[in-house]
């Protein structure tokens, strides 16, 4: 068995990669003298090239299944790169600790392939450890390249050099329970597409008793400010100015959003007790006690595969807007940057385990038939949601992917129609994302709990702290 050959030889451990004073914009790449370094001549590595490369990202101990896929695909690319031994190392702590993310950068102690999130572009570059990849990256070497989506590629690239790959991408939407709209009177097959269809059909919802609440809102750990800003962006709003240096939500869709959240308070649209973190949002969606909740579609994934949710309960529709769907989503997702001082060759070995770890249908991430055939009774599996696309829709990429989902989909895919019918632009994080949130934290737990709450005061205020943080940057 593959993975047991793997297993036994084990996933090598390693410790940095090489570190370069090359500037911002520099390759940092090593091609003098040595042929074994290779050339950056844009093209794919050639297989018979002998390069040892570092990357974070393995799955840890605590990921046994993951740990196991993760083998099974080192084992497969060995057989088209046989000289290449990649040293993969669990992720560095910023995916529950953003300070030490910063701090490793600082340190310069990065792997040679490096993960990072899209709001970490600023802070990654400014570093001055990532390395400029454009000579490297087209079609040739990274199958789909010219078919990225500009909301994909914008995090990948800074003053039109590409610095990144993709390995996550994602765009919210509205996650209702079909359930409680056909319990309520509503048709599950049309989820609301503006705020005030939200508001009154939350109402309706709310009215079925039983603890139930139709409509589930943040107010705390900085996932408050999150949903702000998701609501705002929704309206066509701006967290802050064209230049990054002042707040700009004090504004009319500002004072929307709470006093919209006011309003739902007052009708019981909303329930007497927001949610004060990120994980306390899932028990109440996976029971049956919320009507909608703004989200990626991996908040149905963690329903169905953690909290063991009924994968047929869920829908998933558009981010509703002012008067239809949303102008603009807020958007996410995850990267691999590559540390300056890599050989042209480690680059190209780089390129090529990412691509096929994370980029390629049917492969790695988009080998659904082999999660499917892993997935048990107690241990179900999401197959079908749409994230993690990357491609435009008329890609080979994404027609690849679709053919896929049709043999190996888990998930009731046509239930997340609405969502997939009605595209909605990506809207990027603000700067200093993460302290801005935990600001507005406050914002939006005075509007869900204090019916006397003043949305301009309470705007004013957070304004002002937003501008002394941006500031500081």
């Amino acid at each position: 068995m593959v993975v047991a050959l793997v297993v036994a030889a084990g996933i090598a451990i390693t410790g940095t990669a090489c570190s370069s004073s090359a500037s911002k914009g520099d390759s940092g790449a090593k091609g003098g003298g040595n042929a074994a370094d290779g050339v950056a001549d844009g093209k794919p590595l050639d297989p018979n090239a002998t390069v040892t490369i570092t990357i974070d990202g393995a799955p840890g101990a605590d990921q046994a299944a993951n740990k196991a896929t993760y083998a099974d695909d080192l084992q497969a690319f060995k057989i088209l790169y046989p000289n290449v031994t990649v040293n993969a190392k669990p992720y560095v702590g910023q995916i529950e600790d953003p300070p030490q993310f910063t701090a490793m950068l600082k340190a310069h102690n990065e792997t040679g392939a490096f993960h990072a999130y899209f709001t970490d572009k600023n802070q990654v570059l400014d570093s001055g450890d990532a390395m400029d990849i454009s000579a490297y990256v087209n079609d040739q070497t990274l199958p789909g390249f010219s078919q990225l989506l500009p909301g994909v590629k914008q995090n990948m690239q800074d003053e039109g050099k590409t610095y990144a790959l993709p390995i996550n991408y994602y765009t919210q939407g509205l996650i209702y329970n079909r359930d409680l709209f056909k319990k309520a009177g509503l048709d599950p097959d049309k989820p609301p597409t503006t705020w005030d269809e939200v508001q009154a059909d939350a109402a309706k919802i709310s009215a079925l008793g039983g603890g139930i609440t139709g409509y589930q809102d943040y107010s705390g750990g900085n996932t408050g400010g999150w949903h702000f800003a998701s609501e705002l962006d929704s309206l066509g709003g701006k967290m802050v100015s064209d230049d990054g240096k002042k707040a700009a939500f004090n504004s009319d869709q500002g004072k929307q959003v709470l006093s919209r959240l006011i309003s739902m308070r007052k009708d019981g649209g909303i329930g007497a007790a927001p949610v004060p973190k990120w994980d306390a949002a899932f028990p109440p969606l996976a029971t049956g006690k919320v009507g909608m909740f703004i989200g990626a579609p991996d908040v149905i994934q963690h329903l169905v595969e953690v909290l063991g949710a009924d994968k047929n309960l869920y829908g998933l529709g558009p981010i509703p807007g002012a008067s239809g769907p949303a102008t603009g989503t807020l958007a996410g997702g995850d990267v691999y940057y590559f540390k300056k001082g890599l050989t042209p060759n480690q680059v190209k070995a780089e390129i090529a385990w990412i691509g096929f770890q994370y980029l390629t249908p049917s492969k790695g991430q988009f080998d659904f038939a082999r999660a499917k055939a892993l997935a048990s009774s107690d241990k179900p599996v999401a197959i079908g949601l749409p994230q993690k696309f990357f491609w435009n829709v008329s890609s080979p990429q994404m027609t690849q992917i679709q053919a896929d989902l049709k043999t190996s989909a888990t998930l009731p895919i046509d239930q997340y129609q609405p969502f997939v019918a009605n595209p909605i632009a990506p809207v990027l994080e603000p700067p200093a994302a993460q302290q801005i949130y935990k600001v507005l934290d406050t914002a939006m737990s005075a509007a869900m709990t204090d019916p006397g709450a003043d949305p301009a005061k309470l705007l004013g205020t957070a304004e002002s702290a937003v501008n002394q943080i941006l500031a500081n940057q």
